[in-house]
């Protein structure tokens, strides 16, 4: 993201905003190799649907991607399971998974993101 002399913050040409709301922020940077998709917010029941239809469209952009979830505060179990379907895709790796998401997959039993 490139930060106008105003202040604005603007879209760079490779990076896709994907979607945005009052909670959630999910952009894909197309780059060589795999693009780089990141969420930064909260998943909740409010923005889930949301959320997994930008990660397909982020799928329709890049078959191989990087999904960078260090930034994301809480996910809520739906969610999380919604980003264990993608993370058990082909050319799909998840990284930088938060600590407490890391503990909710434990305590749960589920398979581990990467």
């Amino acid at each position: 993201m490139v930060m106008s002399g105003a202040g604005h913050a603007h879209v760079s040409a490779a990076e896709h905003l994907l979607y945005v709301d009052s909670l959630l922020r999910v952009t894909c940077t197309v780059m060589p190799g795999p693009s780089l998709v990141r969420l930064e917010g909260d998943i909740d029941v409010t923005n889930r649907a949301e959320a997994v239809s930008a990660l397909q469209r982020a799928r329709r952009i890049d078959a191989d991607l990087i999904v960078d979830v260090g930034r994301v505060g809480f996910i809520d179990l739906a969610g999380l399971r919604s980003l264990l379907g993608l993370a058990a895709c082909d050319g799909v790796v998840v990284r930088n998974t938060p600590r407490q998401m890391r503990r909710l997959i434990d305590v749960l039993g589920l398979p581990p993101l990467g």
